[in-house]
């Protein structure tokens, strides 16, 4: 990428997650190159497909900008495949980098710009919290199904604004592309936003896994969100990272569990 005069830079991909980690703490933003392989890209792809064709079926299509773009959400009940996703673990290395170990999934959807989709307002992640912000409350991995370019909407990020107060100010934003297979992943105080689709005919998909600090409540009440089926099939892991189990005194069921240490 060439620098740009006034504008912070974005620091390089890396495949490495421990420069990644590094990258994230620096300048809240890092991306991951080569985090999936074409294989699994292909999966992924099919199963959005499949999952758009049934919302639109059902007349539920989350649509915005003008319809241009879609919002496909509830990825977790849609296929192995996403819950795979989550477990993924070179990203899930940056993001306890940032929340800790035990942070939670919040949760998992997809973003789809289509040709003439505009540009989203920059926001922060958790602007839902109270300042002064101690540290991130949650992190995104934002997932290149597709190549991100400056052309079709690429994420437009503000390196180095995870550490200011306010919004940044002048002309900061750059568009953080990189080739399908790629991960990105942005502190929750970064300054962001989706970038506008001037193509004629590309549509750019990015799949969004959230992840929150294991006290913060997730975006998706995944105890309802949940589809029976899929939470009768998880894994103790899965539960825990999808915050279906017992933290620290939180998430209990009619008190702790029995085994815990009494005082």
């Amino acid at each position: 990428m060439t620098e740009q005069p006034g504008k912070p830079m974005l620091p390089p991909a890396t495949d490495d997650p421990k420069e990644a980690s590094t990258h994230l703490i620096e300048h809240g933003v890092c991306r991951l190159e080569g985090a999936l392989p074409s294989a699994d890209l292909d999966v992924l792809r099919r199963e959005l497909r499949v999952a758009a064709t049934a919302d639109a079926k059902a007349e539920r299509s989350y649509l915005y900008g003008a319809g241009s773009n879609q919002r496909i959400w509830t990825l977790f009940n849609r296929g192995e495949c996403f819950l795979e996703l989550l477990e993924n673990g070179a990203t899930l290395e940056a993001v306890h980098a940032v929340l800790g170990r035990d942070a939670l999934v919040s949760n998992l959807s997809a973003n789809i710009t289509g040709p003439g989709g505009a540009a989203m307002a920059p926001h922060w992640d958790q602007d839902w919290a109270e300042r002064p912000w101690p540290h991130a409350f949650v992190a995104h991995v934002i997932w290149m199904i597709d190549d991100f370019t400056v052309e079709n909407g690429a994420t437009l990020v503000a390196p180095g604004s995870h550490l200011m107060d306010t919004p940044p100010q002048g002309d900061c934003m750059v568009p953080a592309t990189g080739s399908a297979g790629t991960a990105m992943i942005i502190d929750g105080r970064v300054w962001h936003g989706t970038g506008a689709n001037v193509t004629a005919d590309e549509h750019r998909t990015g799949v969004l896994a959230y992840y929150c600090r294991p006290y913060i409540r997730q975006q998706e009440n995944m105890a309802l969100s949940l589809s029976p089926e899929i939470r009768a099939s998880l894994s103790p892991a899965r539960r825990k990272l999808l915050g279906l189990e017992f933290w620290e005194y939180l998430n209990m069921v009619g008190g702790p569990p029995q085994e815990l240490s009494r005082f």
